[in-house]
């Protein structure tokens, strides 16, 4: 009796050790199932999605999955929040495949806006694991129902946009949520700006010099992506007309101007292309188009990086004063002028004027026709010393080869400060004052921003008449 039992223990043991044996070879284990979501926006764009996020069940979606092992089934339930069943299904996939896209299939019911919905795919593939019948995956997505497309209402806005200016818009966006808002001209995006009430926005846009086809418009998206676009209706005038100039160098001018600019730039910031050149025009060609370039790049980035910041706030000016920086001054230079330089062997290099020049008298005040924040108090290759002032809605005024600071960086101004004094530093000839305007980044129209009258008739009366608007709504 005693080796009866010590046999049947040892059968046992033995039976044990072997089924362990077979379980720890590769015969019962499968490579990882995979499997993402993917939202349809078009029949050839798919963007991935997240296992939690908003749904229009007007998309499609589909859940690519892949096995090494290939797919044998998948099960499908969809609840809602408070546990109601509204869809079940199952396939047994014949073909094993190693890569399968299953569409996500629609609740049987009309479900509203605001529902939570939760499913539960099982993905089965036709390993050995689990002793031959398969690894399963469980992929779970939750989505809350949005089929509501966001509305775009424009409240008031500038009659019209001249090329190479400015004007505004101010509209509301009703939407149940808001996942993204682009405001464009066609070639440059821009920063909306939260005005008087949660759901009210107003933003200024430029038609720069480089773009010849202005084409506003406004979109916005949700969180799930339903999307909608409408065109501002701004008038667009091409009649403003830009000079050309072509400016003939001379050989003094190369010798001794040059110098002593290159002696500036190099104690400003490291230039190690200057030091290999030998020819005084090949200089003037890499201040006038490199170190110029490397000055713009400071100035669009200071403004830029003003207007994301007064995108937080929602104290924005309604009143605007003519930006006149000089009393009594004269224009010695135009904006959107194109300068053609040559030299005596026919070289020649090109720049674009982005501001208005003017002059008065020698070392005058340099004024801050409005209220604002310093945001560049800098010395600069070709502009010289240089300020930036940001005024609120993404609108920024400029002051170049000044011969003297008067206020620094981050300084709170009120109109009627005075910024520096008028000069020649940087690439100048004869005391002046660069004067520039940008919105966003982007340089306009100064005789604009000069004018009280365009002020009043595209800026200020368009705020107020929206303000209006939307403290009767």
């Amino acid at each position: 009796m005693g080796g009866s039992n010590l046999l049947r223990f040892l059968v046992v043991v033995a039976l044990g050790l072997f089924g362990f044996f077979l379980y720890t070879l590769d015969l019962f284990t499968s490579t990882p199932i995979t499997a993402q979501a993917y939202l349809h926006l078009s029949p050839t764009e798919q963007i991935a999605i997240s296992d939690k996020s908003a749904w229009n069940p007007d998309r499609r979606i589909s859940i690519e999955v892949q096995s090494q092992s290939k797919i044998k089934s998948y099960k499908i339930k969809a609840t809602t929040g408070d546990g109601l069943v509204v869809l079940e299904q199952e396939e047994v996939v014949t073909n094993r495949p190693e890569k399968l896209k299953i569409w996500l299939p629609k609740p049987e019911i009309e479900l509203p806006d605001g529902t939570n919905l939760h499913y539960e795919i099982a993905i089965t593939d036709w390993s050995n694991a689990n002793f031959f019948s398969g690894a399963t995956l469980l992929k779970q997505l939750d989505f809350i129902i949005n089929a509501k497309q966001p509305t775009i209402t424009i409240l008031a806005h500038s009659p019209k946009i001249s090329y190479g200016g400015s004007a505004l818009v101010v509209f509301k966006i009703d939407s149940v949520d808001i996942k993204d808002i682009q405001i464009t001209n066609g070639k440059n995006t821009f920063i909306p700006f939260p005005f008087v009430r949660e759901g009210y926005y107003a933003v200024i846009l430029a038609w720069p010099l480089g773009n010849t086809n202005f084409s506003g418009r406004i979109q916005v998206s949700d969180t799930a992506l339903n999307t909608r676009r409408i065109t501002i209706p701004f008038i667009k005038d091409t009649s403003p007309r830009y000079q050309a100039s072509t400016l003939k160098l001379q050989e003094h001018f190369l010798s001794e101007k040059m110098n002593s600019l290159i002696s500036e730039v190099k104690a400003i910031r490291y230039e190690p292309e200057l030091e290999n050149l030998t020819d005084d025009f090949e200089k003037f060609v890499y201040i006038n188009e490199q170190v110029r370039q490397g000055d713009e790049s400071i100035i669009t980035q200071k403004a830029i990086e003003a207007a994301q910041q007064d995108a937080k706030s929602t104290s924005f000016p309604l009143e605007w004063n003519p930006f006149i920086p000089l009393k009594g001054y004269s224009v010695v230079g135009r904006f959107g002028d194109k300068r053609t330089y040559i030299n005596a062997a026919n070289k020649t290099s090109q720049s674009l004027h982005l501001g208005l020049d003017i002059a008065s008298v020698k070392n005058d005040n340099v004024l801050s026709a409005n209220a604002g924040r310093v945001i560049l108090e800098q010395k600069l290759g070709v502009y010289g010393n240089t300020i930036m002032v940001n005024h609120g809605f993404g609108v920024s005024s400029l002051y170049a080869h000044l011969s003297d600071f008067l206020v620094g960086n981050d300084q709170e101004l009120v109109a009627g400060d005075v910024l520096g004094l008028t000069g020649e530093s940087g690439w100048a000839f004869g005391d002046h004052l660069h004067f520039g305007m940008l919105v966003q980044g982007l340089n306009v129209r100064n005789v604009e921003w000069l004018d009280s009258r365009w002020i009043k008739h595209n800026i200020t009366d368009v705020l107020s008449q929206a303000k209006a608007l939307i403290q009767k709504d």
